[in-house]
């Protein structure tokens, strides 16, 4: 059974991790542990430098007699070395060890002492009168198998939780990359408004939610401009594309000689070309709505531009009984697409004539509130 967090990169950041620290501990006991050897051997050779110092001072004095007295005394009460010899020629006057190739200088007796190493340091009182001190390195081989199981607990309890701490945090991973699948799968099934959930730690995560909810809302956002423009194109195309049928439907029963059909053919080109110039409108309106085409916006004085508009419409209005007043009581500019403004107020004005009776007066004020 295949474990999931185990395969998470969070997992494998925290394994990565783990192997470099373990490195790094192996490393660094590596190194305690060499300075640790090397200064418990230093104080060995001091202790056996003092205590040979202390045989030299006797020798110094009263000869022979007063070195053996010395380190007789040495051995006689708990020191730091545990070893001595005291030999002329070859032959030993006094000690514990047996006589050996007198050697000056750090000396190292590898299994002397019952199974032990021994490390003292050889000098030479007078020629062919040689001294030894060392100390038994049982004690230093003991505190350095404590240091290294110490070091080892240590390795095995960082370890630990360095994969405890890599197990929560890939299984926190987990459950909110599991959150985000689940908020993808709900919107791939139709859920739109499904959004993915946000801790508010500010952590690279949320960040990431908070922009695929930015992106998620967007697109939700593009999907209802789509619907609204598929709607508008359904409702404002009906009228013109049923009149272009009926006045094709008109001519085919009415037309008799070519002149008719040409007539017919020239206004429903004109009418085709609305319908055209209409669409184009709404698709730039979705563009416009989407986001798209605002660069291209130009500030415009509404004052010329009703003024145009009223000159355009007043003969119409007029002939349908209806009377077209223009009043213009602010100088007003405003940023937008100057085409899509005069359709606007186009299909305002064509409204109030169609659906108002003859004779009502039909007012275009420009006039400022606020901002």
């Amino acid at each position: 059974m295949r474990i999931r967090f185990l395969y998470t990169e969070a997992f494998r950041l925290s394994a990565i991790y783990a192997g470099v620290f373990a490195l790094s501990v192996l490393a660094m006991g590596s190194v305690v542990f060499v300075m640790t050897d090397r200064a418990f051997r230093d104080q060995v050779v001091q202790f056996s430098r003092a205590d040979i110092a202390a045989m030299r001072n006797g020798f110094d004095a009263e000869g022979v007699k007063e070195a053996r007295e010395v380190l007789q005394q040495i051995m006689g009460k708990p020191g730091e070395s545990d070893f001595f010899l005291l030999q002329k020629d070859g032959k030993k006057i006094a000690g514990n060890l047996p006589p050996m190739p007198a050697r000056g200088g750090i000396v190292s007796l590898p299994g002397a002492g019952a199974g032990h190493d021994i490390l003292g340091v050889g000098d030479f009182l007078e020629p062919g009168l040689y001294v030894y001190a060392g100390s038994d390195l049982q004690r230093v081989h003991a505190t350095e198998q404590e240091i290294l199981q110490t070091l080892a607990w240590l390795f095995a309890l960082a370890m630990l939780l360095a994969i405890g701490g890599g197990t929560l945090v890939s299984r926190s991973f987990l459950q909110r990359s599991d959150a985000m699948a689940r908020a993808c799968r709900a919107i791939m099934d139709g859920d739109l408004k499904a959004r993915i959930p946000v801790r508010g730690a500010q952590d690279e995560l949320d960040r990431l939610a908070g922009t695929i909810n930015e992106m998620l809302d967007r697109i939700a956002a593009l999907m209802e401009n789509l619907r609204q423009v598929t709607n508008d194109i359904a409702h404002d195309l009906r009228t013109p594309v049923s009149h272009l049928r009926q006045r094709l439907e008109r001519a085919r029963e009415e037309s008799h000689a070519a002149e008719d059909y040409a007539e017919a053919l020239s206004a429903a080109i004109e009418k085709t070309d609305e319908i055209l110039q209409l669409f184009a409108s709404l698709l730039r309106i979705a563009q416009i709505e989407g986001g798209a085409r605002r660069a291209d916006f130009t500030q415009i004085p509404l004052g010329p531009l009703l003024t145009h508009v009223r000159d355009m419409f007043g003969a119409v209005a007029e002939a349908s009984g209806h009377h077209l007043e223009l009043r213009l009581g602010a100088d007003v500019a405003i940023r937008g697409d100057r085409a899509l403004i005069i359709q606007l107020l186009s299909n305002l004005i064509e409204n109030a004539i169609l659906h108002t009776p003859e004779g009502t007066a039909i007012t275009l004020l420009l006039s400022r509130a606020g901002e």
